[in-house]
């Protein structure tokens, strides 16, 4: 029979079975209207290659091929020999057809369509299973050893309850010689539950292993403590860049004492921050603790005693407050040593420090950054490579003497030049010098000319001359306005990158000039910095000290600047953004 151009669902499929046939077919009936069968079979008589057109209830045409005799079987002929073959091996392709393919292959193939018996395709395989006599001659045959095996096992019941019986006697016997086992040794006890863990993330994503290898080890510490069960553990996760932040929650039950359950949460906090880099080698991200809670038997300890340990101390190293020093209080004599030894060193190298500020960060491992403004002729580059060869030769000498590993991170330096920093202290003296220079041959004109006006009679052209005298006043300030307004830029700008716990952003100032006063409005903009340490946000410093330290610098550069430059300078508004 011809077929419709067209892919077959499934080729090449082995059936040795009616019920596996049958099962074929369903499912190209399952994706069509109809099903298009080819089978290729074999006996002991020969070769044989089937066509089977069909739709979702009856056999529509058949027709076989006997490929040893090359004959053709037509209709009802192949149906009986494809009922014969159900149930020895077949290889079966199946294709599925729609509606209209179906038509189409009756119409090429009317002829087959003609001759064939309309079967239903239940009766098809309830012949097929029923098959012939010789089949349940074989059944009946082989039904018989199984009965035979089948009596064989009732023996043995009998023979089992004899030596039940001759077990329940001695048992029986026996049983009083022995005590009975207590109650309480027959119960087994409950295995523990497996604690919570609980994880919260944010801001990104963290392979969960991490989290369960960091729980586990506490887990592992809390079993070394005498009395204590953790129930749960809560990590609240928020992932930054390369870091993440933690919030870690214990709950747990204890057994033991008070001064027990005092010595599990003093141990559990510690734990906490001591496994906490797992998270650095399970995630590859830098972990920073920001709280910690151990809730025993429904009371919660903060960790104080770590808290206090962890807090930075900022403050001037020298008197002048030329140096300034943020680091770890337990660590403050050391690092302070080391900045004042290494403004000594650079100073020697030709660098005059005006102002140094190192923000030292970490507990364990420590990390240097410097800012620092300093006079020099040198370049900036060549300064900051000096720069970085003293720190990282003192910081190795350090970091031996208190077994602590300490890096050189960020060095940012600002250059002023000799020349310019002594041409403009000295440009306002000559300007001023001779400024005031015509300024009393200015009075004198004007005294002699007032003179003349009110021996002639005339006053009309006081007024004027009061005006006149007014505007060269302002000029004259002008004059030394512009190069006041540019240094005290500049001096806010670099004083800015040197106040600690914050990083400076931007800066914006406008200035009006208010007869012989200029006033001065500011607006700049910080980041607030995460301080070193597990217990980072610990630092204890409040938002509105950070802002009165900026404007105290503010301000002093503001006096600063109106000494050197013979103005007054007023500050108008001022503008602190605290990110």
């Amino acid at each position: 029979m011809q077929l419709p151009d067209k892919q077959p669902l499934i080729e090449n499929m082995v059936v040795t079975s009616a019920g596996e046939l049958g099962e074929l077919i369903q499912k190209g009936l399952s994706k069509g209207s109809g099903a298009f069968l080819k089978i290729f079979a074999k006996d002991s008589a020969g070769k044989y290659y089937m066509t089977i057109l069909l739709d979702r209830s009856k056999i529509l045409a058949a027709e076989c091929l006997l490929v040893d005799k090359k004959q053709g079987l037509t209709g009802e002929e192949a149906i009986t020999l494809l009922k014969s073959l159900i149930g020895k091996p077949m290889v079966v392709d199946v294709y599925t057809l729609d509606e209209l393919e179906i038509k189409l292959s009756i119409a090429d193939n009317v002829d087959v369509y003609v001759q064939t018996p309309k079967i239903p395709l239940n009766e098809l395989f309830k012949k097929a299973e029923e098959g012939p006599p010789k089949r349940e001659e074989e059944k009946t045959e082989s039904a018989v050893p199984v009965t035979a095996t089948q009596e064989v096992p009732k023996a043995v019941p009998a023979v089992r309850e004899a030596q039940a019986e001759e077990k329940t006697e001695v048992i029986t016997e026996e049983k009083p010689s022995v005590s009975a086992p207590p109650k309480e040794e027959a119960k087994k006890p409950a295995p523990p539950e497996k604690p919570e863990v609980i994880v919260n993330l944010t801001g990104g994503e963290l392979p969960e292993r991490a989290f369960q290898a960091y729980a586990e080890d506490l887990l592992k510490e809390a079993k070394r403590i005498k009395g204590l069960r953790i129930n749960k553990i809560e990590f609240d996760a928020n992932v930054g860049e390369g870091v993440v932040y933690l919030n870690v929650h214990i709950y747990g039950n204890s057994d033991g004492s008070s001064r027990d359950i005092e010595i599990a949460e003093k141990r559990m906090l510690h734990a906490v921050s001591k496994y906490a880099p797992v998270l650095l080698r399970e995630a590859e991200v830098k972990p920073i603790v920001r709280d910690v809670s151990v809730v025993i038997d429904g009371q919660e300890i903060k960790p104080q005693e770590i808290v206090d340990r962890d807090k930075k101390k900022t403050g001037n190293v020298t008197k002048d407050g030329r140096i300034s020093l943020s680091v770890l209080e337990d660590v403050w004599p050391y690092f302070s040593a080391y900045a004042r030894t290494v403004i000594t060193e650079l100073e020697g190298a030709g660098v005059r420090v005006k102002k140094a500020y190192f923000d030292v960060r970490g507990r364990r491992e420590f990390e240097i950054n410097l800012s620092m403004v300093g006079e020099t002729e040198m370049t900036k580059e060549t300064v900051e490579r000096i720069a970085r060869d003293i720190l990282t030769r003192h910081a190795r000498e350090l970091g031996r003497s208190i077994k602590r590993y300490i890096t050189v991170h960020n060095i940012d330096v600002e250059v002023l030049t000799p020349a310019v920093v002594k041409a403009a202290k000295e440009a306002p003296k000559a300007t001023s010098s001779k400024a005031s220079e015509i300024l009393a041959k200015k009075e004198l004109l004007e005294k002699e000319v007032e003179q003349l006006l009110k021996q002639a009679g005339i006053d009309e052209l006081a007024p004027l001359t009061e005006e006149k005298r007014k505007e060269a006043e302002e000029a004259m300030l002008k004059g030394r306005i512009e190069p006041a307004i540019d240094a005290l830029k500049t001096r806010i700008h670099a004083e800015m990158k040197l106040i600690p716990r914050v990083t400076f952003k931007w800066l914006k100032m406008n200035h009006e000039i208010r007869d012989s006063t200029v006033m001065v409005d500011i607006e700049a903009s910080f980041l607030r910095e995460e301080t070193g340490g597990l217990f980072g946000s610990f630092s204890g410093v409040s938002e509105s000290k950070i802002k009165k330290d900026i404007e105290d610098a503010i301000r002093r550069v503001l006096r600063e600047v109106s000494k050197e430059y013979g103005i007054r300078i007023g500050l108008r508004k001022l503008n602190i953004i605290l990110r």
